[in-house]
């Protein structure tokens, strides 16, 4: 071989191989930023299921609680009557409309404690078939699960 080719074919040979290296590090780069995206990405899906859940939750447990204390104002004011003998339904329909988005967002055993309660909630105030301690219970209870599963508990 003549001797010029030797420095040509050294330098294309050192081209290739640096231009193959450069190849394999860029292709490991962008897997390493897909893999960061794609964690990314997920990340943000939890937190925003974490946040709708959490919304629905408190939404729930306001709602009840605002119904609490306005059969309990109701109960004072009219002794012996219940709200659903007069129409006084505003309190429980927002009970209603909260629970209809705990039963969306779940799982089935937050959305279980949730029928428990609004069924203990409308019983207590519609038709006395349970006491406003159990009513209470009741509510006490899917407000303690809701904190365990959103892990704002450390139980």
């Amino acid at each position: 071989m003549d001797p010029q080719w030797i420095g040509t074919l050294s330098t294309l040979a050192g081209v290739l191989a640096a231009g193959g290296l450069g190849l394999v590090r860029d292709l490991h780069a962008a897997k390493r930023q897909l893999a960061r995206d794609e964690s990314q990405r997920r990340h943000e899906i939890d937190e925003a299921r974490f946040e709708s859940r959490r919304d629905a939750y408190v939404g729930f447990a306001a709602a009840c609680q605002t119904a609490i204390n306005e059969t309990d104002e109701y109960d004072f004011d009219h002794q012996g009557e219940l709200p659903g003998d007069h129409g006084h339904e505003g309190p429980l329909k927002r009970v209603i409309g909260a629970l209809d988005l705990v039963l969306i967002i779940g799982p089935k055993e937050a959305a279980d404690a949730a029928l428990e309660a609004s069924k203990h909630l409308h019983a207590w105030a519609f038709t006395s078939g349970s006491s406003r301690q159990q009513a209470v219970d009741s509510v006490d209870e899917f407000q303690a699960l809701a904190r365990r599963l959103l892990k704002l508990d450390p139980t």
